[in-house]
């Protein structure tokens, strides 16, 4: 998904095939803002970072930075494997990686879109079983889950 020609490296990137949160109204970022906020307060502090894991285009650090109060001192990093976009904010840091000793949120909100795991479903009997889905997306209960899953 990231290697050349890979779905977040094209010119249109996810922003072109589906909206997101961060896409579909300033509320979200505001929302995110708050929790920052609130963050630094229970770090005691007026000076945290805000680590944006998967953060595409760097719209969600965008929205988060313009509804953070003055007084809130933001370090905005942006981790994502593809280049940084023309335009952003130059306050933000472009990272192929998560900064290291940083003090403040790490939000992983599209990053962990990405993470393939195992879903399981429960079947009439109780029985938590993994869900299976087929290249045409319908879906079927498979083996019970077993071993370190269960």
């Amino acid at each position: 998904m990231y290697g050349p020609g890979g779905f977040y490296l094209r010119p249109e990137g996810p922003a072109g095939h589906f909206r997101t949160s961060v896409h579909a109204s300033p509320l979200f970022a505001a929302a995110v803002a708050r929790l920052l906020t609130a963050t630094a307060r229970a770090l005691g502090t007026d000076e945290v970072a805000f680590v944006d894991m998967g953060a595409g285009r760097g719209e969600l650090l965008t929205g988060v930075l313009a509804a953070v109060p003055d007084a809130l001192i933001v370090h905005p990093y942006a981790v994502e494997r593809a280049p940084r976009p023309p335009g952003l904010d130059p306050r933000v840091e472009w990272c192929a990686e998560p900064p290291a000793g940083v003090v403040g949120l790490l939000f992983a909100n599209e990053w962990l879109d990405n993470v393939p795991v195992d879903l399981a479903e429960t079947d009439p009997d109780g029985v938590a079983r993994y869900v299976l889905v087929r290249p045409d997306g319908t879906e079927e209960l498979g083996a019970p889950v077993g071993g370190a899953d269960a």
